[in-house]
């Protein structure tokens, strides 16, 4: 196959192109076949290999969008028919290269999504944008293609008009993509005030497409967490009288006690829970905001943004707080689109503060409230 570059009579062959194309299209087809895109909690647990791939999304991310970027700029130049008959094949190349690293990029995040954890508006938002876009590019690969076969500019016009809104449909799945990461603020919190508040609104309106549902379950999580309150300041004061007693006979209880048969209450009560729903962005391996919450010393020394957990006091506990606060808040943790805390494990994070945070207290001798002994026991079988 061949064509005719604009105001040229010299053929030049695009059978290469063709199969290049028509490779990613199919690659692409059969990859959502047997990787469908999630929106839920994964049902099962995906192999070693799924998610060592799917841990490369953000690399694998990077690489297409700077092609892609220096593309548009090449395609401006592309407008006129010197332009195309000077860069076309230049920007052909970059069209197939910035197509294929899309496709791998989008399979990487939904072998990603498997590790489970993703959930929210945001990570709805990022997904289907993503998808989107990389379809885009792939429509608009064939009409370039088509375009440049026909020497027609008008097919070229209309390839450049799908690629620079598939483009931006890629670049808004993008920054919900950055949502998740660093917060809804984090683009539009020095922005000035005349762009912050389009921004602002406009993102607020495409997550209100996605996140219906979620507002319904807010309102009986908040009850439940209210409903708790009342029970655990009824029994502050005996566990806290014993934790000034074990100091006066041992050293301070700063680090959990050795192992042994003796199951802490920490460590083998609160610690899963901050695993499984805090740990994946403040641990050794990733300290956001520089908080740790792997190790006991580490959790109560808190991170920059000040006091982790404060013995006796759930005010004072930032972690408490952000927990606490409503999901649409951008302070709220964890952050959308990761899993969050159900209102069982809430209230035994507050019992766990208002009866001293201690590392120390033995499992046998803590009283938890009868209404969380069903999620203590799920813990510790769990």
């Amino acid at each position: 196959m061949s064509s005719y570059s604009p105001d040229s009579d010299e053929p030049k062959s695009l059978t290469t192109a063709w199969i290049a194309t028509i490779l990613l299209i199919v690659v692409f087809v059969i990859g959502l076949l047997i990787f469908p895109p999630l929106y839920d909690a994964p049902k099962g647990e995906a192999s070693s290999f799924v998610l060592f791939i799917g841990r490369f999304h953000p690399i694998f991310l990077h690489l297409p969008v700077g092609i892609l970027s220096v593309l548009c700029l090449f395609e401006l130049i592309c407008s006129t028919r010197k332009g195309e008959q000077k860069f076309g094949e230049a920007s052909l190349l970059m069209l197939i290269l910035g197509a294929a690293g899309a496709v791998l990029a989008v399979f990487a995040g939904i072998m990603l999504s498997r590790e489970g954890g993703y959930v929210g508006g945001n990570f709805s938002l990022h997904q289907t944008m993503g998808l989107l876009g990389t379809v885009g590019v792939l429509i608009a690969l064939v009409v370039r293609l088509m375009g440049m076969a026909r020497g027609s500019m008008e097919l070229l016009n209309a390839y450049r008009a799908v690629y620079f809104v598939s483009f931006g449909i890629m670049g808004l799945g993008a920054h919900f993509g950055g949502n998740m990461s660093h917060g809804n603020k984090f683009l539009t919190e020095h922005a000035p005030a005349a762009v912050k508040g389009p921004m602002v609104a406009m993102e607020k309106w495409m997550l209100g497409f996605v996140e219906k549902p979620k507002a319904e379950k807010a309102e009986p999580q908040a009850e439940t967490t209210s409903e708790v309150k009342p029970e655990p300041k009824a029994e502050v004061k005996p566990e806290v009288k014993t934790e000034p007693t074990a100091k006066g006979t041992t050293p301070p209880p700063s680090a959990p006690a050795p192992g042994g048969d003796e199951k802490l209450v920490f460590q083998h009560v609160i610690l899963p829970v901050l695993t499984a729903k805090c740990n994946k962005c403040h641990s050794a391996e990733k300290a956001k905001g520089k908080l740790r919450m792997d190790t006991y010393e580490e959790a109560m020394k808190g991170g920059e943004n000040g006091k982790n957990f404060v013995a006796g006091n759930l005010k004072e506990s930032l972690s408490i707080e952000r927990i606490l606060l409503p999901d649409s808040d951008d302070d709220h943790m964890p952050p959308e689109g990761k899993e969050q805390l159900t209102p069982e494990e809430t209230a035994l994070l507050k019992w766990w503060v208002e009866q001293g945070a201690s590392g120390t207290q033995k499992l046998n001798e803590a009283k938890f409230p009868a209404e969380l002994q069903a999620t203590v026991d799920g813990i510790l079988k769990g």
